[in-house]
This record gives structure tokens, C-alpha cells and sequence, in this order.
């Protein structure tokens, strides 16, 4: 869909989701000390001391940069654009307070907001490789670009490093425990609906309507 077709009110919504930079805060776009590395990824070694040699480049290079490649290119995002239009109308000033500066407000919502546009990118990253597309918003899908290993890598790990994430924003344990299970529940049930997709686009079997 040409940027021109989305509506207006939609494109608004997006341009102050970007604008929030959540998504920077989530995923950083680019990683130049070993502290910036812990930050994105606290478990990876046992301590600060054991980050000093890691290979900086190859984070950069082997995922920041295929997930940005991608995520920069825009896209509708209708999943964070409905986050944002369901907090409004639950009384949720979210475009008002990020056109403000005042972007901490309402950042447990904008988080969510971010995962769900991660995980969709990762899935399409992935998805571009298994159906062997050639373009993805008008330019060279991942694989073709970065490779088929990286492009796997690459879109596996973006349905993990928000949940990196969630407990900057999710401080109630219940609440937390929901997320978790939802979460994981969800992301089964992408995998089982792509399985089903892959099976029958490969002519194994058309699906009947019901």
C-alpha cells in the first residue's frame, strides 16, 4: 500500500509512534561500547568485565542493522497505530503527550505498541525467506541482502529482545505472569497458522473454508 492510500488519521498515529523512538529504546540501532552491549542484552555473558572483548561488529552489523534496514523502509503499522487508538479510548492521551516531549507517560503503553511492530517485522523477515519473495516494501527482502542465515537469526530474535524489555515497563507480578502466558501462547499460534500456510502454498493441500 502506497503511503498515499493510508489515511490520514493512521499516517498521524505513525509518525508520532516513530517519533516516540520506542522502538530505539527496545532494539538500540547501533551498539559502540560494551556497556550499550549489556544494556541490550544483560544475559549474554555473567558480567560487565566479560563484554570488553565482544565483537561489537558483528552485533551491528549481523542484527541492528538488518532490523533497521527493514523497520526503516515504514509500513502501515496498523498494529501499534490500534494499540495507540485503544488506549485513547481508554481515556489515554498517547499522541498528545508524545508531540509534548512528555514521552514517559504513557511508556508502558508505547512498549507494547513496539513489540507488537517488532515481532510483526521478524515474522516478515522470516516469512520473506520461506515463501522466496524478491521485495519487501519496494526493496531486496533481508535474506537477499544480509543472507539466509542472517535473515533466520535476525527475525528469530526480534520475537525475543522485547521481552528483554518487559519488566522496565510491567512492574505488577500478576500482570506480568498474563503477559507471559499470552505472549507465549500467541507466538505458538503464529508458528502453527505459518506451518499451515507453507503446507499448503508448497500444494500439499487446499484448505476448505471452514
Amino acid at each position: 500500500m502506497a503511503s498515499k492510500q493510508i489515511p490520514k488519521f493512521m499516517s498521524h498515529y505513525s509518525k508520532s509512534f516513530a517519533n516516540s523512538q520506542i522502538l530505539e529504546k527496545i532494539i538500540p540501532r547501533h551498539i559502540s561500547s560494551p556497556q550499550e552491549l549489556q544494556t541490550f542484552n544483560p544475559y549474554l555473558l555473567k558480567g560487565f568485565a566479560d563484554y570488553q572483548e565482544s565483537d561489537l561488529g558483528a552485533v551491528n552489523k549481523g542484527l541492528l542493522e538488518p532490523i533497521y534496514d527493514l523497520m526503516d523502509r515504514g509500513g502501515k503499522r496498523w498494529r501499534p497505530v490500534l494499540g495507540m487508538v485503544f488506549a485513547e479510548c481508554q481515556n489515554y492521551d498517547i499522541v498528545k503527550s508524545i508531540d509534548q516531549g512528555n514521552l514517559q507517560e504513557n511508556e508502558d503503553i508505547l512498549y507494547a505498541c513496539g513489540l507488537t511492530e517488532i515481532v510483526h517485522n521478524g515474522s516478515l523477515m522470516v516469512d520473506d525467506l520461506e515463501d522466496k519473495s524478491l521485495k519487501r516494501r519496494g526493496k531486496p527482502c533481508t535474506y537477499l541482502l544480509y543472507g539466509d542465515d542472517v535473515a533466520v537469526n535476525t527475525g528469530t530474535l526480534m520475537y525475543y529482545a522485547p521481552i528483554l524489555k518487559v519488566t522496565q515497563y510491567v512492574k505488577n507480578e500478576e500482570t506480568l505472569s498474563d503477559f507471559y502466558r499470552i505472549y507465549s501462547e500467541e507466538m505458538m499460534n503464529i508458528h502453527f497458522g505459518q506451518n499451515w500456510d507453507i503446507h499448503w502454498h508448497n500444494g500439499q493441500k487446499m484448505p476448505t473454508e471452514n
